[in-house]
């Protein structure tokens, strides 16, 4: 039994690492870093990214304290399940849309005990009638501040690069809200 854990653990790790660059990797851990230094704690509710970014921020040692909880909601009824989305909101466009992401990030921060979160949602792979591959839109929350979302189109370069292309766009939106936060913190 335990070899097979081992296999099925080293075998989510080669995954995980084919999907995931050296430069993501760098991304949080560098910003892993300066939440830890601010003493920031976070929070993620993730759709198309399946909770990769939520992997990543708790593989610093010694920073997995600042990772509060994720949402890994994929399908729309777990948006308003675990997020208390309302499912009028949901339906618009398969759940893909700025406003979803801005509900999903406020959410995400309502619902734990972080100071900044992000929100995921996106199309990461192939899509049915007219929407748009690789169409993904990131919202971002912290205590004080407006949230504020970002739309990325990053084409039909494929599941993997989709989804990592949406990790880098969340780890640049995140450390420009943490940004704040310390200023703010500093006024």
């Amino acid at each position: 039994m335990g070899r097979k854990k081992t296999r099925r653990s080293e075998a989510l790790a080669e995954v995980v690492e084919e999907i995931l660059s050296r430069k993501t990797q760098q991304l949080a851990h560098d910003f892993l870093r300066k939440a830890h230094d601010a003493e920031i704690r976070l929070a993620t509710a993730e759709s198309c990214t399946g909770g990769l970014l939520a992997a990543l921020l708790t593989d610093v040692e010694g920073c997995g304290h600042v990772f509060d909880r994720g949402f890994v909601t994929y399908e729309a009824q777990a948006k308003c399940d675990l997020l208390g989305l309302s499912r009028e909101l949901v339906d618009r466009n398969a759940a893909v849309t700025e406003q979803v992401a801005l509900a999903m990030a406020e959410a995400a921060l309502a619902r734990s005990q972080a100071d900044l979160a992000v929100g995921i949602t996106g199309f990461a792979g192939k899509c049915a009638d007219d929407q748009e591959e690789g169409l993904v839109f990131i919202g971002c929350a912290a205590n004080g501040l407006p949230t504020v979302a970002r739309e990325c189109h990053f084409g039909a370069a494929g599941r993997d690069v989709v989804r990592r292309e949406a990790l880098h766009a969340a780890f640049e939106m995140m450390d420009e809200m943490l940004r704040a936060l310390i200023g703010q913190r500093n006024d």
